[in-house]
């Protein structure tokens, strides 16, 4: 009987050690230390995929011992984790912002938890993509679930192409498929069978918007007289954040004269998972005046809809190469706080910026398809209107007191 009783106590020991283990981990799963902001939405308007830049170093000042931790989030009581990405706003290598892309409903407010990692994550695929191509003469292409779009590179000029304009490639699948469609182009060309062209769609969409000398969706220009004043095409692209959040490049181009100045640009796009607009802040060096005229435009091809509130907001329905390819939409958007000037070209309509040496324009530009998720010109209105309100009335952060 002794023998038995003993051998119960030490069933009861270990029963209670495992009770405590468990209960050690539900607690490390809620994390008694995590931290709970509220986020407000303050406008009538449901936000989805909206992204919050919440500064590392609040978050760092009220839990210190996070410092070089992973952390993640999730509406307080949800079971469900929300896409994070700590972030560098400079391009840096050290992150300043805890990137968390939430939905929240029109005047609301969410519990936001902060914690660190646990130890098992569901692993997310990355909407996000871009890279540099040089086997197609130095291109730069970049892409999210929804849209994807290039620029064009020094080695392009070898053969007479002068393009500094944004080009837009259409797309319908929630998927990437720059890396698909260079390789089905390359394999075209090694074949000599136009049928496997990036032209053709295969089903997945396809590369039918003409940019030419135009700006395409966002490209940027000198102007003089009335008239823009191209650079040559990118000389410099660096990828400094790859999602799955946010992607973010910086971009330079070869100096070029406008008038008396010369002008040397420096672009740092950003393109959100979720997002249609790509956002560019572009800074410029002017040297031999003190001042000259900037431009940021979207192509207007014939036959396509233009609508526009003087500069703030351009939108665009335009017209691919293939009539079969449906509509294009194109915008073009100002930051909340940028006054522009608006003008209109044959091929383009663009937003003007008086700028001195070490200015920069802030605005919002890109693109949407008819065959791949915006239906109608409406349609493509009412996103940019929604936008434009989301822009400009950021989300609101209530934070807990700092420990005393």
């Amino acid at each position: 009987m002794a023998g038995h009783a003993r051998w119960a106590g030490r069933c009861i020991a270990m029963l209670l050690v495992l009770c405590g283990a468990v209960a050690a981990t539900a607690a490390a799963d809620r994390d008694p230390a995590s931290l709970v902001l509220t986020v407000s939405n303050p406008l009538a308007l449901a936000r989805h995929d909206e992204v919050l830049a919440l500064p590392l170093a609040e978050l760092l000042r009220r839990r210190p011992q996070w410092r070089g931790r992973t952390l993640v989030a999730r509406l307080a009581g949800s079971a469900g984790w929300l896409p994070v990405q700590a972030y560098a706003s400079d391009g840096g290598g050290t992150p300043d912002q805890l990137l968390v892309q939430l939905d929240i409903a029109p005047k609301t407010s969410e519990p936001l938890e902060i914690l660190p990692a646990p130890a098992s994550m569901p692993v997310r695929a990355n909407p996000l993509y871009a890279r540099l191509v040089p086997e197609r003469d130095d291109d730069f292409a970049w892409e999210n679930e929804q849209v994807a779009f290039r620029i064009y590179g020094a080695a392009l000029e070898k053969t007479g192409q002068v393009f500094p304009g944004i080009d837009v490639w259409s797309k319908r699948p929630p998927r990437h498929v720059i890396d698909a469609w260079y390789r089905l182009d390359a394999e075209g060309l090694r074949r000599k069978d136009p049928a496997l062209s990036y032209h053709v769609d295969h089903g997945d969409g396809l590369d039918s918007y003409e940019v030419g000398r135009t700006p395409g969706a966002g490209g940027t220009a000198g102007w003089l007289d009335g008239a823009p004043v191209a650079s040559r095409n990118a000389s410099r692209v660096r990828i400094t954040a790859m999602g799955p959040v946010r992607l973010r490049f910086e971009v330079d181009y070869p100096a070029w004269q406008v008038g008396p100045a010369t002008v040397h640009q420096h672009k740092v796009v950003t393109l959100d998972a979720g997002a249609y607009l790509n956002r560019q802040v572009v800074s410029y060096r002017i040297d031999g005046a003190p001042r000259t005229t900037v431009a940021a435009g979207v192509a207007v091809h014939a036959d396509a809809r233009l609508v526009h509130d003087a500069a703030m907001q351009i939108a665009v329905w335009d017209t691919p190469q293939k009539t079969s390819a449906g509509r294009i939409a194109t915008a073009l958007l100002l930051a909340p706080d940028a006054t522009a000037r608006y003008a209109a070209t044959h091929d383009a309509a663009w937003a003007l910026f008086d700028v001195a040496d070490g200015d920069s324009i802030r605005f919002a530009s890109g693109a949407a398809w008819s065959q791949g998720g915006m239906p109608y010109f409406s349609s493509w209105q009412r996103y940019l209107r929604d936008y434009a309100a989301c822009w400009g009335h950021p989300l609101q952060v209530r934070w807990p007191p700092l420990p005393q």
